[in-house]
């Protein structure tokens, strides 16, 4: 579709700029013949933008995988020029990493136009076509039923239940050597990376068996990225000693590529040491963007494996491609291709199993989905549709429980947008929930009425503004200050219980006895006051090697 939009826009004498949001996209609309830029380089390139005349259009693939941010860039420099865009993409796979569905936004709330293919090409078999259209429709309960039906969902036990070699992992590698053995392409899809690594065991067995990977294999060390947000880089509070931070843009200290290592956290930073040994400050919050941060671990390679890039090195190796290796020596590893990988690069996993995420824009014969029960909390509507649509043969789907898998695959991530807001507040508002309103200073204090209807109506929380940033505590600092404030309570609850105590024993007259109760509670701390509370602003812990993009 996009080559017959360049070949008319070219008839037209339309000059045209493609871009898409990551490499390995671009690097696809390449392969089709199509001059292709990342939208960062557009971004950040002032020739190009320079040179963008009002005759000029810019044609975005992979649109709903761009974030407000971005797109907001994008028009921006679209209008500054008088240049037009072309929007192209699918909002029923995976949103943007960044904030925004942006796309989304656009199709259904601005007014401007856009057309939409209702016929898949990609599928070849009638039967598996059907399938993907449902779930492309949002309808995947039908596309599993309709898999269930067609005989490609195989429900076995996982590995760790079962005695035998015939478990969950090692069917699902059986049925990607038996594929790959007749010379088709083919792709495992897992929703965590746990389950990734899990398959991949059995897949590198049962091909070095069959004689298709080496025996002889070598440890070479591999940076292994743990996906943090911006918002999570900057927060110095979030490092550990011994993690990693690899530069994809050139910063005052550090070079573009360069890798160091965490050894302490200071005010506001972290410490970290060069591979030579020097040891510098660095602030994360000045550029969040610049850096990713992961950790170091050892990867075992042997010829004839397939590697998965994971990041970007010039515009010889993409992120996200797949590398077959040739032969692997003292870590110089030559790849099937000619290619040597480079000294310093070393942002690469195995890859024969991927998340739905890393799959979305690849397109192989067939498709294997494992989705064990252990990774259901992962299992979406979205990463369902992108997951089965990678195929163009066949589709296979293994798992230990068919009956929730088919509930989880109905189940949306899709984020709601501030416009959407006002249509949520009324629904809320619809069954009962309203925003309390402030009482009038005139009237007093709340009534008993009010009082009585607290359960029924939710308050919101004080619009009073903050008179300083609360700061994010880690886990084990959160858990240390529940436990002191446990200890407290406990321990006003006992001075509580000594103090009652002793009044009974004394006796003492009746105005006396009003006296010291009067004194009792003055002194005495009330138990609402002491019990350990969890705040709302808490972050979720740190992330790590569960799911990723």
């Amino acid at each position: 579709m996009l080559k017959e939009l360049a070949r008319t826009l070219r008839k037209e004498n339309r000059p045209c700029l493609f871009c898409a949001p990551t490499a390995s996209a671009a690097d696809t609309l390449r392969r089709d013949g199509l001059e292709t830029m990342t939208l960062q380089g557009l971004l950040g390139s002032l020739p190009v933008r320079v040179g963008l005349t009002a005759r000029s259009v810019i044609v975005l693939d992979e649109a709903g995988a761009v974030g407000l941010d971005d797109m907001v860039k994008l028009f921006e420099i679209a209008q500054l020029n008088g240049c037009r865009i072309v929007l192209s993409g699918d909002t029923g796979q995976h949103a943007s990493v960044a904030r925004g569905d942006a796309l989304r936004i656009l199709e259904q709330y601005s007014g401007y136009r856009f057309s939409e293919l209702t016929t898949i090409r990609r599928q070849k078999p009638e039967a598996f076509r059907q399938v993907v259209e449902l779930a492309a429709a949002k309808q995947t309960d039908k596309a599993f039923a309709k898999l269930v039906e067609l005989g490609a969902v195989t429900e076995v036990l996982a590995d760790g239940h079962h005695a035998g070699n015939d478990g969950l992992y090692q069917r699902a590698a059986d049925a990607y050597v038996f594929a790959t053995k007749q010379g088709k392409s083919a792709l495992l899809v897992s929703p965590t990376w746990a389950e990734i690594e899990a398959v991949t065991d059995k897949v590198r067995e049962t091909l070095k068996a069959v004689g298709a990977v080496g025996e002889h294999e070598e440890t070479v060390p591999v940076f292994d990225s743990l996906s943090w947000t911006e918002a999570q880089k900057k927060n110095a509070r979030q490092y550990e000693p011994g993690q990693r931070l690899r530069f994809v843009r050139q910063t005052k200290k550090f070079d573009r590529g360069e890798t160091v290592e965490v050894v302490a956290t200071i005010e506001n930073g972290v410490r970290v040491r060069r591979p030579d040994g020097t040891e510098v400050d660095f602030i994360p919050s000045t550029a969040a963007a610049s850096f990713d941060v992961g950790e170091a671990r050892e990867l075992k390679v042997a010829a004839g494996e397939w590697l998965l890039l994971q990041a970007n090195h010039g515009r010889g190796f993409i992120n996200g491609e797949r590398v077959q290796v040739k032969a692997v020596q003292d870590g110089r590893i030559t790849l099937a291709d000619g290619r040597v990988l480079p000294a310093g690069f070393n942002t690469f996993t195995h890859g024969y199993a991927v998340t739905s995420h890393s799959s979305q824009g690849k397109t192989v014969n067939e498709v294997l989905l494992v989705a064990s029960s252990k990774s259901f909390p992962a299992v979406n509507r979205e990463q369902f549709y992108v997951s089965i649509s990678r195929g163009r043969e066949r589709v296979q789907v293994f798992t230990d429980d068919s009956e929730l898998l088919a509930r989880r695959v109905t189940d949306s991530h899709e984020r709601k947008a501030a416009i959407e807001l006002t249509e949520l507040r009324q629904e809320l508002a619809k069954l009962g929930f309203k925003r309390k309103q402030p009482p009038d200073e005139e009237t007093g204090p709340p009534t008993v009425a009010l009082r009585a209807d607290f359960r029924t109506v939710r308050p919101m929380r004080s619009a009073m503004p903050r008179l300083h940033r609360v700061t994010r505590l880690p886990v084990v600092q959160r858990l240390a200050q529940i436990v002191e404030n446990v200890r407290r309570w406990v321990l006003a609850q006992s001075l509580l219980e000594t103090v009652k105590q002793t009044v009974d024993v004394e006796a003492p007259k009746p105005v006396e006895a009003v006296k010291q109760a009067e004194k009792i509670t003055l002194v005495t701390p009330e138990p609402s006051r002491v019990r350990p509370s969890i705040k709302t602003t808490v972050p979720p812990p740190r992330q790590s090697r569960g799911i990723r993009v």
